[in-house]
């Protein structure tokens, strides 16, 4: 009976500290800031967005703005959102919607505008106002490309329509134009690349859609169509290219370069080529800027323990690859790639991570344990490649080392009579070793050529010809009557 009450009280106690914990939570949930509203109006021309908090902030929320799509983004931490929906319709000058969204201990909020612009914060007692600036004008839509004022008047066909493999798999599209007075202007729409030639006809012959992925090239379908009193022409690229158009007299060319992808780049193309942002901070902690240039991105970014220091900078429409470029360069930061995940942290760090990974890497290729393979050869001699396999150039310490295939290690042994080759080293290089028979082992090209002989003699003849005769056998005495043709033979 004893232990019966004993076991009631335990449990009553663990329900008052549970109710007791949850009550806490109420009311720390409730001390901290919240965001309660957020509306829009027009004050004095000027648009404003404010945001109602439960209370006021030391410091001011950091911020950044997006060009495509038009955006303005706050962050708050340490704040919560009250409001209870996510999207809030404003639909009042250039601001549409403003999404909230709390993540953890922190809360977003972002501001979907119809066109970019910069902004304002102040803080009027426990509301912060964001004044959004006043539009210039529309921004100028991206001319097209043109290549020659449209003089023609009447609509004339085109001559031919060819595809070409360039130089370093280049894909080249070459159109014969009926004259040098057709106007052409190319732009690039989404993915596609888009040609329109005024006041042109396309034939019958030439209607088709052109699959040229075989060729290797950036190009991958090009379909021409006639819309109206112009060729439309729509060119598929596939990885990543950039192109370039020319005219030269009555040919139109438009060449697709490949871009070799390196992933160790923050992004891909010439130059910097990220969307573009700004950043308007003063005395903002290094980590909590790299912080935002991530959210932007989408990338992981670990930063070192050792990355700190501030930074006060004001960049508009700059590409964020250059933005977080500039911001590295300032603080003496390097960064490494590997897929969607940067590593920060200052260079001499990097240096001396990477000299120690590559110490690792030897002393590993030291301690691995070897092993024999053999490579049958077709074409090449097993002696020759068993030389360049162990050859090694002139020079001492890590440069002689460098240049050779095999490890210190390893050895190559060429069997004459069957054309083997045997060689003995760690599989990392026997896998090398493999890559570069493969490259190696190939057919020399030959060129076949057909010769015909006559021998021709002038001492050579041949007659050709018919003999007839014939005699009147009635003539002769004791002769029966007919003729004789020849041969024996008589006709009566």
């Amino acid at each position: 009976m004893k232990n019966r009450h004993i076991g009631w009280a335990g449990r009553w106690w663990q329900q008052l500290a549970l109710g007791l914990s949850l009550l806490l939570t109420a009311a720390l949930a409730q001390a901290q800031v919240a965001i309660e509203s957020v509306s829009g109006a027009m004050q004095s021309g000027v648009e404003v967005v404010k945001i109602d908090l439960s209370e006021a902030l030391s410091t001011p929320p950091t911020g950044f703005t997006i060009q495509s799509p038009a955006r303005i983004a706050l962050d708050f931490p340490n704040v919560v959102s009250a409001i209870g929906r996510s999207t809030i319709e404003v639909n009042q000058g250039n601001l549409k919607t403003v999404n909230v969204v709390q993540a953890g201990n922190r809360t977003r909020v972002v501001l979907n505008l119809k066109q970019t612009t910069t902004y304002k914060t102040q803080w009027q007692g426990k509301s912060l106002l964001v004044v959004l600036d006043a539009l210039a004008g529309s921004a100028p839509a991206p001319a097209a490309q043109l290549f020659a004022e449209n003089q023609a008047r009447d609509v004339l066909p085109l001559r031919d329509l060819d595809f070409r493999r360039g130089d370093e798999g280049s894909g080249r599209v070459v159109v014969s134009l009926p004259n040098n007075q057709v106007g052409v202007d190319v732009r690039q729409q989404g993915q596609l690349l888009v040609v329109e030639f005024m006041k042109t006809s396309l034939p019958e012959g030439l209607r088709r859609r052109l699959d040229v992925n075989d060729f290797g090239t950036p190009i991958k379908t090009i379909t021409t169509t006639q819309s109206g009193d112009r060729v439309r022409m729509v060119i598929e690229p596939q990885g990543v290219w950039v192109h370039s158009a020319y005219q030269t007299d009555e040919q139109f060319v438009l060449e697709v370069k490949p871009v070799k992808v390196d992933p160790t780049k923050l992004t891909q193309g010439p130059g910097y080529t990220g969307q573009k942002l700004s950043l308007n901070f003063q005395s903002i902690e290094v980590r909590s800027l790299l912080q935002v240039i991530a959210d932007f991105t989408n990338f992981n970014v670990i930063t070192s323990d050792s990355v700190a220091g501030t930074v006060t900078l004001r960049l508009q429409d700059v590409p964020w690859d250059q933005a977080l470029d500039i911001i590295l360069q300032a603080k003496g930061l390097g960064v490494r790639k590997t897929g969607n995940v940067l590593w920060i942290a200052p260079k001499e760090e990097i240096v001396a991570k990477e000299k120690l990974e590559l110490e690792s890497k030897a002393t590993v290729l030291s301690l691995e344990p070897v092993r024999t393979e053999s490579f049958q050869l077709n074409y090449a001699k097993a002696s020759d490649v068993a030389a360049q396999l162990s050859a090694t150039a002139t020079g001492s310490g890590a440069t002689a080392n460098s240049s050779r295939i095999l490890s210190p290690r390893g050895s190559a042994t060429a069997e004459s009579r069957t054309n083997q080759l045997f060689v003995t080293d760690v599989p990392s290089k026997l896998e090398q070793v493999q890559q570069l028979i493969s490259k190696l082992d190939i057919a020399v090209r030959q060129v076949l050529i057909e010769a015909r002989i006559v021998e021709a003699s002038d001492t050579f003849g041949r007659s050709l010809g018919v003999k007839l005769g014939g005699a009147d056998l009635r003539a002769q005495q004791g002769g029966d009557g007919g003729y004789s043709i020849g041969n024996g033979n008589r006709v009566a």
